[in-house]
């Protein structure tokens, strides 16, 4: 299975309250909406280890597909150029608002 983990910022402007009501009821639902979705979670976070010189993060979403080109063919599809649609009324579009990486390796000690 092939991972991506994605931090999210929301913008300011947008109380905690819309935020995660958004991620939950719109947002989400178009990657769950995607064939190749295997896996999405959606984690809210309150950012209490903050120094000021970013902005806090408001959720991490974590999106699996069964190979490297399932998540490739991804972006094609409809319901994600829908989630992009829509997240820009919601979510920074700077590198400080939502970044993405591919998840290479878990470790998990307990």
């Amino acid at each position: 299975m092939f991972t991506m983990l994605t931090v999210i910022r929301k913008k300011p402007e947008i109380s905690t309250e819309d935020f995660r009501h958004f991620m939950e009821h719109e947002y989400g639902p178009t990657y769950v909406g995607l064939p190749q979705t295997r896996e999405y979670v959606q984690y809210y976070l309150s950012d209490v280890m903050t120094d000021g010189a970013e902005p806090p993060i408001d959720a991490i979403v974590r999106i699996s597909f069964e190979s490297r080109e399932e998540m490739a063919e991804a972006p094609k599809a409809e319901s994600y150029r829908r989630a992009h649609e829509l997240r820009q009324a919601y979510i920074r579009e700077t590198s400080i608002g939502i970044h993405s990486a591919v998840l290479d390796q878990e470790l998990r000690l307990v």
